[in-house]
C-alpha cells in the first residue's frame, strides 16, 4: 500500500531505518509485522528480519515478558528445535544479502540471537508472517487476552468497564452541554475546560484503574453512533474506528461553527445538533487522557 511507510512510522514511533515489506496486516489492513532488509539505509547490519509493529499485540507480549515469560518457555521447549528454528531465520535472512557483500553482516538467529529464547516479540512476529518457530507458537498459546476498556456516556454518568469491573464517573453528557453554553459557537475558554473536566475524571479511573493506560478503548452508545456518522458523513452501521487526528479535525469543525451552521454537517441528526461539541469534547479528551492514536466505536 501507498502509506504503509507513514503507517509504520507511527506504528512506531519513528521513521522506518530501513527497507522493509509488509508481510502480515491486521482485519482493517494495518500492518501488523513487517520484514525488514539485511541492512539499514546506512548499512548497518539489520539481524532482525520480523518485526512485529502492531502496539496491542507489542503490549501483550511484552506483559508475557515481564511475567517470566522467556525463562518459561525456554524451560518448556525443546532445545534443538530452538536451535533449528534460529538457523531456519538466519539462512533465509542471509539469503536476501547480495551476492559478493563485503563488510558486516547480520549475524545470529531470530531477533540476531545465537541461542536460546532472548526475545518473544521477535519469535511472534517470525511466527505470524508463516515462520516454523516454536518459540512463537508457544507465545501465542500463552498470551492473555487483551483488557478492553468500554466507555458508555450517559447524560448523568460516564460508565468505564473494563475486565469486568464497572466504574461510573459523574461526568455525564448534560453537564459537558451546559459547560459548553455560555456562547454560540463555543468560547475557547470552555472548551479547553469542558475538555479538561473529563480529563481530570479519567485520571481518577487511571489511578484506580491503571491498566486503562495499556487497554484498547472502545465508545458505546448513541454518542458513538452520532459521531462515527458525522466523522463519515452519513450513518454508519456495525463498529468503526477512530484516529486521534481524525477525532481533532472533526471537534476543530464542529466546535467554531454555530448551531445554525452546524444543522448542515452530513451525517448530523438534527436532534444531536446540540450535543454534538459535548461528545467531540469528551471524545477528544478520551484519547488525549489515555494516549490513544485510536478507538473503536460501538453506536
Amino acid at each position: 500500500m501507498s502509506d504503509d511507510r507513514a503507517v509504520v512510522e507511527r506504528l512506531l514511533g519513528r521513521p522506518p531505518q530501513g527497507p522493509f515489506e509488509v508481510v502480515r496486516r491486521s482485519a482493517d489492513g494495518t500492518p501488523t509485522v513487517i520484514r525488514n532488509a539485511p541492512f539499514l539505509d546506512d548499512g548497518t547490519p539489520m539481524p532482525t528480519r520480523y518485526w512485529l509493529v502492531d502496539p496491542e499485540l507489542t503490549r501483550r507480549v511484552s506483559t508475557l515478558e515481564a511475567m517470566g515469560g522467556v525463562r518459561r518457555a525456554e524451560a518448556a521447549l525443546d532445545p534443538v528445535a530452538v536451535a533449528e528454528a534460529h538457523r531456519r531465520y538466519a539462512h533465509q535472512r542471509d539469503a536476501d544479502i547480495p551476492a559478493g557483500h563485503a563488510g558486516p553482516r547480520p549475524s545470529g538467529g531470530v531477533g540476531g540471537t545465537r541461542q536460546g529464547v532472548k526475545c518473544l516479540h521477535a519469535h511472534l512476529a517470525w511466527h505470524l508472517a508463516g515462520g516454523d518457530d516454536p518459540v512463537g507458537r508457544w507465545v501465542v498459546e500463552h498470551l492473555q487476552p487483551s483488557a478492553v476498556l468500554r466507555l458508555t456516556p450517559h447524560p448523568d454518568r460516564l460508565d468505564a468497564e473494563i475486565a469486568g469491573r464497572l466504574i461510573s464517573l459523574p461526568i455525564g453528557l448534560d453537564a459537558l452541554v451546559a459547560a459548553l453554553a455560555g456562547g454560540d459557537p463555543p468560547r475557547p475558554e470552555d472548551l479547553t475546560n469542558t475538555i479538561g473536566l473529563v480529563i481530570d475524571h479519567l485520571d481518577d479511573l487511571v489511578r484506580a484503574e491503571p491498566q486503562a493506560l495499556d487497554a484498547p478503548v472502545e465508545l458505546h452508545g448513541p454518542a458513538a453512533a452520532t459521531l462515527a456518522a458525522v466523522e463519515a458523513g452519513s450513518p454508519v452501521t456495525g463498529p468503526s474506528e477512530l484516529s486521534r487526528d481524525a477525532a481533532e479535525e472533526v471537534f476543530r469543525v464542529l466546535a467554531t461553527e454555530s448551531v445554525a451552521d452546524r444543522r448542515h454537517n452530513p451525517g448530523l441528526p438534527a436532534e444531536e445538533v446540540g450535543s454534538i461539541v459535548a461528545v467531540c469534547c469528551l471524545t477528544v479528551a478520551i484519547l488525549r487522557a489515555l494516549r490513544l492514536d485510536r478507538l473503536r466505536l460501538h453506536g
